[in-house]
């Protein structure tokens, strides 16, 4: 198999609040056949099980109910064609999604592991009701939306956003993408190949998307 098949063949099935307002818009993978640290998420060391590999998946959000661009991780390892286990980011760490034994996680579907999205923010659980454990989880999609300082990150170097690009942006989120959580989920959407590029891709798409952003908030007001 291609790298593209491969990403396919194991691309995780992902779960949606049904009233979230931000849709996933472009995916990144990476194959990892051996331990190198993770270009799109560099604090850590990608290292794949003896005789096996890792699928690393870059999504990209255009925004965070916070912030402009969001970019959340999950990596999917694969011995002898059988997925061992998977882990997704979990606001700049991550945690295991799927792993044989976990109680409350749901079983791999043909190679596929099931990854809960949280509303606004993205980051990855094994199930949907976890993000209750999270402070603040139905405020900021409400009265917290669009109070952090929106552009820039490791992509502020290829693009430089001005303060007024901020304050639009902020207020597009309030304005335009608030909502209430329902802590309902969809069934298990699966990557779609026309979202999936190289990583190489999409960290060079990127900027480009955020100038586009940045142009059409200012446009827009």
């Amino acid at each position: 198999m291609t790298d593209l098949e491969l990403a396919l063949r194991y691309a995780p099935l992902i779960h949606y609040d049904i009233d979230e307002t931000i849709p996933l818009r472009k995916v990144g993978y990476t194959i990892f056949r051996e331990g190198r640290r993770s270009d799109s998420f560099p604090k850590r060391e990608v290292v794949p099980e003896k005789g096996g590999f890792v699928i690393e998946y870059a999504l990209f959000w255009d925004y965070d109910i916070q912030h402009m661009y969001d970019l959340e991780h999950i990596w999917v390892y694969v011995t002898q064609e059988r997925v061992t286990r998977a882990e997704g980011s979990f606001h700049g760490k991550y945690l295991t999604l799927w792993e044989e034994g976990m109680p409350f996680a749901l079983p791999v579907e043909e190679g596929h592991v099931h990854a809960f999205c949280q509303p606004g923010k993205h980051a990855f659980l094994p199930h949907g009701q976890l993000f209750r454990l999270i402070p603040g989880w139905r405020e900021c999609c409400g009265e917290l939306a669009g109070g952090a300082v929106l552009v820039g990150g490791p992509f502020a170097s290829l693009y430089q956003p001005t303060p007024e690009d901020d304050q639009r942006c902020a207020r597009y989120i309030r304005e335009n993408l608030t909502f209430t959580p329902s802590l309902v989920f969809t069934a298990g959407q699966r990557l779609e190949d026309a979202a999936l590029c190289s990583w190489e891709d999409l960290k060079a798409w990127i900027p480009r998307r955020i100038a586009e952003l940045c142009e059409a908030r200012g446009s827009a007001l």
